[in-house]
C-alpha cells in the first residue's frame, strides 16, 4: 500500500514541480520586456497552450472528443486575442482557467468527451498555468 501511495504521489509531484520550475523560469521574461510586449506574449502563449488538448484529441481520433477539445481550444484562442483587444487581465484569468481544464483531464482513462493525455501532462500543465497566472498578475501589478 505504501508503495502505491508513494508512486501515485510522485506521479503527480514530479510533473507538478517541473511545471512550477518552468513557469518560474519563463516569468522573468515579462520583467525584461515592455508592458505591451508582455501582454502579447501572455496572450499568444495562452492561445497555444489552449490548443494542446486539441492536438491530443486529433491523435485519439474520436470526432466527439475533437469537437469538445476543439471548442475549448477556440475559447482559449479567443481569450488570448481578447487579452490584446479588450483587457490584458483576461490572460491571467485564462491561465487560471486552463489549469482547471488541465485538472479535469487528470486521471482520465476513458471518457466520451475529453481526451486522456499522458498521466504526467495535466499536473505539469496545471502547475505551470496556476503559477504563471499568479506571477503574471504580480508582475503587472508591480
Amino acid at each position: 500500500m505504501a508503495i502505491a501511495s508513494t508512486g501515485h504521489r510522485h506521479g503527480i509531484m514530479a510533473p507538478s514541480m517541473i511545471g512550477i520550475v518552468l513557469s518560474l523560469a519563463t516569468l522573468p521574461i515579462h520583467l525584461l520586456v515592455d508592458h505591451q510586449t508582455s501582454i502579447e506574449l501572455a496572450g499568444t502563449l495562452i492561445a497555444v497552450i489552449g490548443a494542446i488538448y486539441f492536438g491530443f484529441a486529433i491523435q485519439a481520433g474520436s470526432l466527439r472528443v475533437m469537437l469538445v477539445e476543439g471548442t475549448v481550444a477556440n475559447l482559449f484562442i479567443v481569450a488570448g486575442l481578447a487579452s490584446f483587444w479588450v483587457s490584458p487581465w483576461i490572460a491571467p484569468v485564462a491561465y487560471a482557467l486552463h489549469g482547471v481544464w488541465d485538472w479535469l483531464h487528470h486521471g482520465l482513462e476513458h471518457s466520451r468527451d475529453l481526451v486522456a493525455p499522458r498521466a504526467w501532462y495535466p499536473p505539469f500543465c496545471a502547475a505551470y498555468d496556476w503559477i504563471f497566472a499568479i506571477g503574471l498578475t504580480a508582475i503587472w501589478l508591480a
